[in-house]
């Protein structure tokens, strides 16, 4: 059973493609059995003894954007996504500044101390996975929507990984992620292009530490680049370490590129070449 956040406002994602597993023999701490079955059952036969447990799985999607590490004992087993250190970072002297790619909904959980009395008999074993990765989404509001194409935005100070077995995470990391904003025009014969900017993203949560904030900054496209840097929201954004709405209270002005040029091929003319082979 999948266990979701409930103060972001979504469903669950769904049942898993699969979910994965292993099974550590309780003295040694060794990995003994690993595996995957399909959706959220499954079996597996093991000798008699005792057993610590760990499920995890992040498959919902076409392709699995999460990684894992660490699982040859549960107490390290991590959760990451592909990630490229940021050359123009800050200098910081103990934190490692990185662009990562958004994880996939993340559920996982471990239970020990199960005792299998004989690998001859079915032993049923229920656990509630808990979830690692949350959604969030925010609207900004803003004018001169005409003037763009595209909206990208980066949002820093971002976790980079999370541990399976607790709710832990490397303190020392800052992530840099980025999405896509949907173009929301309120009516498209507006000469001010009012309407809204949306996006929503899945993240391990936002980095606690106090000197990490964490920046929201836009990019639009439009022959020319623009970029705008919101107004400072790392306290509220630190509070939504489970998911939810970012609330954006202000107001864009986007403006046009300088000269306002808007290339087309509208009043070209045809013409023909001799191309000699």
């Amino acid at each position: 059973q999948l266990i979701s956040n409930k103060s972001d406002g979504y469903s669950k994602p769904g049942e898993p493609k699969t979910t994965k597993y292993v099974l550590y023999e309780k003295n040694s701490q060794k990995a003994a059995y690993r595996g995957s079955f399909d959706g959220l059952r499954g079996g597996v036969y093991v000798e008699e003894g005792i057993y610590d447990l760990l499920v995890y799985t992040s498959d919902f999607n076409a392709l699995d954007a999460n990684f894992f590490r660490g699982l040859d004992n549960w107490r390290t087993a991590e959760t990451y996504t592909r990630q490229t250190p940021m050359e123009e970072a800050t200098p910081r002297t103990d934190v490692t500044e990185m662009y990562m790619v958004e994880p996939d909904p993340t559920f996982s959980v471990v239970k020990e101390d199960i005792i299998i009395l004989s690998g001859y008999e079915d032993h049923e074993i229920e656990v509630e996975l808990i979830q690692k990765s949350f959604k969030y989404y925010l609207t900004i509001r803003a004018s001169g929507l005409q003037n763009i194409h595209t909206a990208t935005m980066h949002i820093s100070g971002m976790y980079t990984s999370a541990f399976l077995s607790n709710e832990d995470h490397r303190m020392n990391e800052a992530g840099v992620q980025s999405l896509d904003m949907d173009i929301r025009r309120y009516d498209m014969e507006d000469p001010l292009g009012r309407g809204e900017l949306y996006g929503e993203f899945w993240a391990f949560g936002p980095n606690q530490r106090e000197d990490i904030s964490n920046s929201i900054t836009l990019y639009f496209i439009n022959g020319d680049v623009i970029v705008m840097k919101l107004k400072d929201l790392t306290p509220q954004i630190k509070t939504l370490k489970k998911g939810g709405e970012i609330i954006v209270e202000e107001f864009l002005e986007i403006k046009g590129p300088a000269g306002g040029f808007q290339p087309g091929v509208g009043d070209w003319n045809d013409t023909n070449v001799d191309i000699i082979l």
